[in-house]
C-alpha cells in the first residue's frame, strides 16, 4: 500500500472530533528522522491548522524502508493529511524508482532530483477521490515522498487548488534544507482529468 493509499485511508475513517488529533507527543526524547525533518512548526506552515498524528517513532515502521511522520487536521469543509517518507539511506533501486515516478512534472530547487505528482481527483478519478499532489525528491542517498491529501470536494467553490498544494510542498521541503541554492520552480498543476 503507498503512502498515498494510506492517507486516503486515514482521510475516510478519521472519527476524530474538529481540533482534536492524534496520540503523537512533542515531549518524546526521540522522533522519527520523517518528523525530525518535517517538523510540526514546517507541516503547520505548509497546511494551516494540521497537528501530529499517529506513532512518532525513530524506527521504521514493520515492512517499510522509509521513517514515517503524518499530520493531519479536520475542520467543517473536510479533511486534509499531510505525511512525510523517509529512506535514509535509500539503495540505488529506490533512487531509480523515485526518479522513475509516471507522469511527475520536475521541479527545480530542490534535492538532486525532485518532481510533483497528481494523482485522485486531479486524475479525474471517479467515486469521490482524494486530492493527491506527491513531492518525490532525492538528495544523496535520501529519498523523499511528501504527499498532501485532502478530501473530495463538496462542490465546486471547494474543489483543492493544485497549484497551492505543489507550493506548500516545495516550499516545506525548502525549510526542511531540501532546497539546492538554486531558486525554486514549480511547475502548473495539470488540468482537472488530465492524465500528466
Amino acid at each position: 500500500m503507498t503512502v498515498v493509499a494510506v492517507l486516503a485511508v486515514l482521510l475516510a475513517s478519521c472519527a476524530a472530533p474538529a481540533g482534536q488529533s492524534g496520540p503523537a507527543s512533542s515531549s518524546a526524547v526521540t522522533a522519527s528522522p520523517a518528523c525530525d525533518l518535517i517538523t510540526p512548526e514546517i507541516a503547520a506552515k505548509a497546511v494551516p491548522g494540521i497537528l501530529p498524528v499517529g506513532q512518532n517513532s525513530p524506527d521504521r515502521p514493520m515492512g517499510s524502508k522509509a521513517y514515517l511522520c503524518t499530520y493531519s487536521s479536520k475542520s467543517p469543509t473536510g479533511m486534509m493529511a499531510l505525511s512525510v517518507a523517509l529512506i535514509a539511506p535509500a539503495s540505488a533501486a529506490d533512487i531509480e524508482k523515485a526518479k522513475s515516478t509516471p507522469d511527475c512534472s520536475p521541479v527545480t530547487g530542490i534535492g538532486g532530483f525532485a518532481c510533483l505528482q497528481w494523482t485522485g481527483y486531479f486524475q479525474g478519478e471517479a467515486g469521490g477521490a482524494s486530492a493527491n499532489t506527491v513531492l518525490h525528491a532525492v538528495r544523496g542517498d535520501e529519498v523523499l515522498e511528501m504527499p498532501y491529501v485532502t478530501g473530495p470536494p463538496m462542490d465546486s467553490s471547494s474543489a483543492p487548488d493544485g497549484n497551492a498544494m505543489a507550493h506548500a510542498l516545495v516550499q516545506a521541503a525548502a525549510d526542511a534544507g531540501w532546497g539546492n541554492g538554486t531558486p525554486p520552480s514549480v511547475p502548473a498543476a495539470p488540468p482537472v482529468g488530465a492524465s500528466g
